[in-house]
């Protein structure tokens, strides 16, 4: 069985109350997860939703583990926290939401799936490499999430991957705001950012 580590990093933006969350666990036998949550901004309650979001698929996990394969697994995380962001949303008269990338780590593999655009990558041989696609279109002015937990239902399948892990390599989560602002996730920490950063390091030795 390899060893994990988990080393996180996470900065508020200039001005603002960090919307980010970090959620990691170790769970039964071999299984550890990794949850990096950026809420939306623009919308209401961002700490709020990105916490929410994280314990809603983390708690679905943990009590489901050994009943779903894998990829079933992390749907129905993912609709779970989407539920529990419409009944929150319900209650306080609001819009909120929150984009997700969730890592569930075995003994050789990793599987991840994700919404919105925190990503996911793997350094292996010394070689970084981007796992995940932005669910974002870009304009003049601004950048908007076309898939996200916000309470109103994932249209699309969630795209759940699934990697293998050899010692040595590590995975990283980070959000928009971390990798914006830094071109080496491996050995460069932002000190200073108009939006949140936030980081998540898992070294497999």
């Amino acid at each position: 069985m390899k060893t994990k580590k988990f080393n996180t990093f996470s900065i508020a933006g200039k001005g603002k109350t960090n919307e980010d969350y970090i959620l990691c666990q170790d769970l039964f036998k071999e299984y550890s997860l990794a949850i990096l949550a950026d809420g939306m901004g623009g919308l209401s309650y961002g700490n709020q939703a990105a916490q929410i979001v994280s314990h809603a698929i983390a708690d679905f996990i943990a009590s489901n583990l050994h009943k779903y394969e894998p990829k079933e697994l992390l749907c129905k995380a993912f609709d779970m926290a989407d539920e529990l962001i419409r009944q929150k949303c319900h209650e306080l008269r609001c819009k909120m939401g929150a984009a997700v990338c969730v890592a569930l780590i075995g003994k050789d593999s990793v599987h991840y799936a994700w919404q919105g655009n925190v990503r996911l990558y793997k350094k292996e041989n010394d070689a970084l490499v981007l796992l995940t696609t932005d669910h974002v279109v870009a304009n003049e002015n601004s950048t908007l999430l076309t898939r996200c937990i916000n309470g109103k239902g994932l249209r699309e399948p969630i795209p759940v991957e699934t990697i293998s892990i050899n010692d040595d390599d590590t995975i990283y989560l980070c959000t928009d705001g971390y990798y914006q602002n830094t071109c080496n996730l491996q050995n460069h920490l932002p000190t200073d950012s108009n939006d949140d950063a936030s980081l998540i390091e898992i070294l497999f030795e």
